[in-house]
């Protein structure tokens, strides 16, 4: 009806290769030399999802999703050995299913003030196990790389007509760096600030406005991803009894406190 919507899809998706390393031949940094072209294998997916929306003067969504992926692509990083340069270094993954809920609540402008709230929970798991170095490695049934189990958000924004500002605070969940689980990045915390005033009509200057970003409030030291993805970080015992050597990821800081401003204008 108007204002409410129950719904039910099914979706695929198909993504070919997208590093140059599945094309023409480049440095290995774990191998030291140069590699043949990588096999990697297109990447498909096959979701369903079903949910429930409110419209109106509250805006409310839920949804239920799962997802089927095979040959996972991930692009990932290592270094040269004996150096500090970083090359790129495409993985196939292979399968992964993932599982979840998401719902998100809103308001319309009421007092010309508008809050916002969503969250998610998501169980990824890897669908098979990992081979390198020429060794299996048992991963099948760990939780996929870069799949924060809780993330959430909280926002509120203010707009009166001239002076306007929003208030966004983040939360993401702690997440796997390694297919073996042995390394991972913990659960942080952001937040941002944005102030402006918004000017009549001068001339041909439509609605001219000054506005400040303030960017990770608290000066949060956080790592915000993996630079890249390793199989294990600690030296691990392979499906055969073979000792396969770890290996640690690269990281990627978080931006820090920041404070930004524009000064913009329609014509």
């Amino acid at each position: 009806d108007p204002h409410n919507q129950v719904y039910i899809n099914g979706t695929t998706a198909f993504r070919a290769p997208v590093s140059t390393e599945a094309y023409v031949p480049d440095y290995d940094p774990n191998a030291g030399q140069i590699s043949a072209v990588g096999n990697l294998k297109p990447e498909y997916t096959i979701s369903e999802e079903i949910g429930y929306r409110h419209f109106g003067f509250w805006n409310f969504s839920i949804a239920a999703f799962n997802l089927n992926m095979t040959n996972h692509n991930i692009s990932s990083s290592g270094y040269i050995p004996g150096s500090t340069l970083v090359v790129a270094l495409p993985i196939n993954a292979g399968g992964q299913t993932s599982r979840g809920i998401q719902g998100e609540f809103g308001l319309r402008p009421w007092h010309h003030f508008s809050p916002y709230l969503s969250g998610q929970y998501l169980h990824s798991t890897m669908d098979n196990d990992f081979a390198v170095s020429g060794q299996v490695l048992p991963t099948r049934g760990k939780i996929a790389v870069g799949s924060p189990k809780f993330t959430g958000a909280v926002g509120l924004q203010y707009d009166q007509g001239h002076f306007f500002g929003n208030f966004n605070l983040r939360y993401t969940g702690g997440q796997y760096t390694t297919f073996m689980n042995d390394e991972h990045i913990p659960g942080y915390v952001t937040s941002d600030l944005t102030l402006g005033y918004r000017l009549s009509s001068i001339g041909p200057a439509k609605h001219p406005q000054i506005q400040v970003n303030f960017t990770n409030l608290g000066g949060n030291h956080y790592l915000a991803m993996a630079g890249s993805t390793t199989a294990n970080a600690r030296d691990t015992l392979s499906r055969s009894g073979v000792v396969v050597p770890g290996s640690s990821p690269i990281y990627l800081i978080g931006a820090p406190f920041g404070v930004y401003a524009t000064v913009s204008s329609g014509f």
